[in-house]
């Protein structure tokens, strides 16, 4: 005893290999200049106002061989506080 399924008349019929992304076709959008200039404005900001904590702790590690990271943050903060890590970031 099978029944047959009713599909609604709105639902398309017609198979999903037909769908012209399925074949590999991608388009893109046009990228405009001042995206990718504010996008680059934006990477440079962050990883340099980011990652300067970490360069400072590896300078003084490198210029103070027998430092660990906990030595060398605790005298990067006695030296200057939290703006002792941002050391250099503005000349």
């Amino acid at each position: 005893m099978s029944k047959a399924i009713e599909t609604p008349a709105s639902v398309s019929q017609t198979p999903a290999a037909s769908n012209s992304a399925s074949h590999g076709e991608i388009t893109k959008k046009p990228t405009s200049w001042s995206n990718i200039f504010v996008g680059a404005a934006i990477q440079t900001f962050e990883v340099s106002t980011l990652g300067q904590p970490f360069e400072v702790v590896k300078t003084h590690m490198a210029a103070n061989r027998g430092d660990s990271i906990a030595t060398s943050l605790k005298k990067t903060y006695a030296r200057g506080g939290v703006s002792g890590f941002y050391q250099g970031l503005i000349p």
